[in-house]
């Protein structure tokens, strides 16, 4: 298994947590309290890997803006509003 936990410190990061919240800034830190793997944005809010649904290196990613993110199982979009992906489906 690949160790990350230096990979990615520096980056600009998004972070989508369950019940739907974002948290975005700078990964400085990956760290331990009490038994548990947290992240730290900015040098001083930490995030519990527990809480977080999805992360998104925004100063790596080389997709068009807005295309990709948030994910869209996490958009509060209903089913009508999901985009058509061009397929026809068997009827």
């Amino acid at each position: 298994m690949e160790d990350y936990t230096s990979k990615y410190k520096g980056e600009q990061v998004e972070v989508a947590l369950f019940g739907g919240e974002y948290q975005e800034g700078v990964l400085t830190a990956y760290c331990y309290v009490d038994e548990v793997a947290h992240i730290e944005l900015n040098g001083h809010i930490l995030v519990p890997l527990q809480n977080i649904a999805s992360l998104h290196c925004s100063s790596r990613c080389d997709a068009p803006q807005n295309e990709d993110w948030p994910p869209r199982g996490l958009l509060d979009d209903g089913p009508d509003d999901v985009p058509d992906s061009g397929l026809d489906s068997p009827e």
